[in-house]
């Protein structure tokens, strides 16, 4: 068990360095002798862990969705009421925090490669799935709250999911900070006002 622990940590280490590259040279330009350089480690190292550059980018891709994940359950639940947790959740999807908590640019060159390539198309329907499932039963108790209208639970996790990859899509070609504060309390607004 301790050796398994240890090739987790290991492996968690040689992902983080990855995302390192992809933020500084993107996908084209990273290569396992790179990470294995910023780490100060033989590449047969990295290779001990990741047999294939494929291999390590879908690693990489369930490491990455799986930050956010655990971001978004985090600041999720610290809300009590119904009503507390609609405003607070609306507050996380259109917020700066949100939009750098990883760089855009390796999560869209990611979001790419899903289009090509199997087992990240399955790990990113894997994300949007438990994201959608940790937003249907909220939907469901605001719609019980009487906080918004009686919808489908699973329209309005969709609905949600939608305005803030549409947002986060578009801020990345836009790229200013002013532009995305203003993007984003406008779409909010216009969340609140169709679901209320």
């Amino acid at each position: 068990m301790g050796r398994k622990s240890k090739a987790d940590v290991r492996k968690k280490e040689i992902l983080e360095n990855f995302y390192i590259i992809l933020k500084e040279e993107g996908f084209e330009n990273a290569s396992i002798a790179k990470i294995a350089k910023i780490m100060d480690v033989n590449p047969s190292l990295l290779i001990h862990y990741f047999k294939t550059k494929e291999e390590m980018v879908v690693s990489f891709v369930s490491f990455l969705l799986g930050r956010y994940e655990i971001a978004f359950k985090e600041k999720m639940v610290g809300s009590q009421s119904p009503e507390d947790r609609f405003y607070n959740i609306l507050d996380i999807m259109f917020s700066e925090d949100w939009l750098n908590f990883s760089d855009q640019t390796v999560f869209y060159a990611c979001y790419y490669l899903s289009s090509r390539h199997e087992r990240i198309k399955e790990r990113f329907n894997l994300m949007y799935k438990l994201f959608k499932d940790l937003l249907v039963p909220q939907a469901q108790s605001w719609i019980d709250a009487g906080i918004i209208k009686n919808e489908d639970p699973e329209n309005v996790a969709d609905f949600l999911i939608i305005m803030n990859e549409g947002l986060t899509y578009y801020d990345k070609l836009m790229s200013d900070a002013d532009g995305f504060r203003k993007r984003a309390k406008f779409l909010k607004s216009a969340v609140i006002k169709a679901l209320t």
